[in-house]
């Protein structure tokens, strides 16, 4: 591609970002994607320094858009093209998996006139679109309502659809953009915070709850992202706010609030109860570990559309969960509470100083420590990684521990739970709640390495029946406490299918596989540990012959204990 007249190359999608190149008109671009108003690319060369590269972004109305190849040649070019599907960005890719599955759902339009449109949920829909793709879900696994279709009704009957196709130990991305509200619930004496959808009908989170109440029994992993907002907060919404938006100087998009006011006495939601989908989905028997809520903005705050950019907390979350987030405890991978973090951050910067609104604030609830993507698996990206910080191999587990399916039980039960060294061996036994494949990681107590103890190469049957007693280790081998003196971690994983461990086998001690204890290692070993060996296999590619049961399940339960080595 090429550039159609002089502009700047700048670090981020802000006019406000630093200028890292300055392009002539006709200087030659690789194009990586478009985001909004936006397009990411690599210029072919850096004023005054050979042949550099570097990638950064330019306004689309900058670009040449149909000298580049026939993938971008239907794309106009400036405000029309940035309407148009927007590109894959492709940084952090990773195979798509029969089971995960995406519901997105996005209101730009309403069939009352009356109430505000919101012009930028259009790029909504591709970045919930590029977020699901991170997290592996397959095309033909994504269902839409847009607009008009995004009735209650026709909301309702969409995740039964997706409730009949999700199958046990799945995971599931549910994702709304449009206006919220609160309405006066009579039985609470209190505010109902509410989904408003095309046809002014509304989705409160108690119902929704309840219509997930099966999923959240099947899945993994939920993940339920909300771009709306309750209530007005303290903002001055006037009706030229609401109908035209409002600018400020971070950036070009009018600003709207995503709200929709159906009872004065909930505008301001300063009487609303804890009633958010998390709260709801517990309160019928959900466990808080298996599922993620995100939330634009707390219940007494507006959240925010940018009509060239989408909504303000879709596409900061996008950007930290497709590459800006930081690797900050330097765990290996990415979890949703640094993602949230890296979020709140641009918000507070796309919003400072504004004369209407305050920088909402990100809600994130549940499982904090969730990792959507592994990101060290071949031709995958790795994350950024903040200044380095010491992780000891016991937080190493921690983070494969915080993946693991809560409703799955597992038990360790140990012979003895302090070891002399050099005399007393270790001695367990585990027992699981469903079948599976039994694989036992030990961190060690010098808080550096990291062995996979079971299966091994003795010892290579890790079959475990429902209900069963697995007493470890077996006749073939031991483990004879070694030291230093201090604590050792032992983590034990029941998975419901089994891991190909054949790129630890570079790595051994004896018998045992090791991991490196560092970002790279402890990002693949987490990796292998949440991917079934079976995910490969031509029945867990195609959904037509996908087969029930557990074949094609990543789904894993797990169990922490502690022993100490003594001298």
């Amino acid at each position: 591609m090429t550039v159609l007249r002089a502009t700047e190359l700048r670090a981020d999608k802000l006019p406000s970002a630093p200028v890292l190149d300055r392009l002539a008109m006709g200087a030659a671009l690789r194009l990586l994607g478009v985001e909004g108003g936006w397009a990411l690319v690599e210029s072919s060369a850096i004023a005054g320094q050979g042949d550099a590269r570097i990638s950064g972004w330019v306004r689309a109305s900058a670009v040449n858009w149909r000298s580049g190849s026939s993938t971008v040649s239907g794309l106009a070019s400036g405000r029309e093209a940035a309407g148009n599907t927007a590109l894959t960005l492709g940084v952090r890719s990773l195979p798509p998996r029969i089971n995960r599955h995406a519901l997105i759902i996005g209101v730009s339009r309403y069939a009352d006139p009356a109430i505000p449109a919101l012009p930028g949920v259009r790029i909504d829909k591709q970045s919930a679109t590029q977020m699901a793709e991170a997290m592996q879900v397959p095309p033909n696994n994504v269902s839409y309502l847009q607009d008009e279709q995004a009735t209650a009704g026709g909301i309702r009957r969409a995740i039964k659809e997706l409730t009949d196709k999700v199958q046990v130990g799945d995971r599931v991305f549910i994702y709304f953009s449009g206006h919220g509200t609160s309405y006066r619930d009579s039985t609470t004496a209190g505010c109902t915070p509410a989904l408003y959808a095309y046809d002014g009908g509304v989705i409160s989170d108690p119902e929704m709850a309840d219509a997930l109440r099966t999923i959240t029994e099947k899945v993994d992993k939920l993940l339920v992202m909300y771009d709306a907002s309750y209530s007005g907060g303290n903002t001055p919404a006037t009706a030229a706010v609401r109908t035209r938006g409002s600018t400020n100087a971070n950036d070009d998009g009018a600003l709207r609030p995503k709200y929709v006011i159906t009872s004065q006495q909930c505008d301001r939601t300063v009487n609303a109860k804890a009633r958010n989908f998390l709260s709801q989905a517990t309160a019928r028997g959900a466990l808080p570990q298996d599922i993620i809520h995100f939330g634009a903005s707390r219940d007494d705050e507006v959240g925010l559309d940018d009509e060239l950019k989408g909504g303000i907390a879709t596409q900061f979350m996008r950007d930290c969960m497709l590459r800006d987030a930081k690797d900050l405890d330097n765990s290996g991978a990415i979890s949703m509470d640094e993602i949230r973090q890296c979020a709140q951050e641009k918000i507070n910067k796309r919003i400072a100083n504004d004369a209407n609104y305050r920088a909402q604030n990100l809600e994130l609830s549940g499982n904090a420590a969730f990792v959507p993507a592994w990101f060290s698996l071949p031709n995958a990206s790795a994350p950024v990684l903040a200044p380095q910080v010491p992780v000891t191999g016991e937080k190493a587990l921690r983070q494969m521990f915080e993946q693991r399916d809560a409703k799955r039980r597992v038990q360790i039960t140990l012979s003895k739970d302090r070891l002399k060294i050099g005399t007393d061996s270790m001695d367990f036994s585990i027992w699981s709640d469903r079948a599976g494949f039994v694989y036992v990681a030990l961190a060690g107590s010098d808080n550096k390495s990291l062995y996979m103890l079971f299966p091994n190469e003795f010892d290579k049957n890790n079959k475990i029946d429902a209900g069963q007693r697995l007493v470890l280790p077996r006749r073939s081998w031991r483990v004879t406490a070694a030291g230093p003196a201090g604590t050792d971690s032992l983590l034990v994983l029941v998975a419901d299918g089994p891991r190909d461990l054949a790129p630890l086998l570079a790595s051994k001690v004896g018998p045992f596989l090791t991991s490196l204890n560092d970002p790279q290692g402890r990002a693949g070993l987490g990796a292998l540990m949440t991917t079934s060996e079976s995910m490969t296999s031509l029945d867990c590619t195609n959904a037509a012959s996908r087969p029930s049961g557990a074949l094609c399940s990543d789904a894993y339960g797990a169990s922490m204990v502690t022993l100490q080595e003594t001298n």
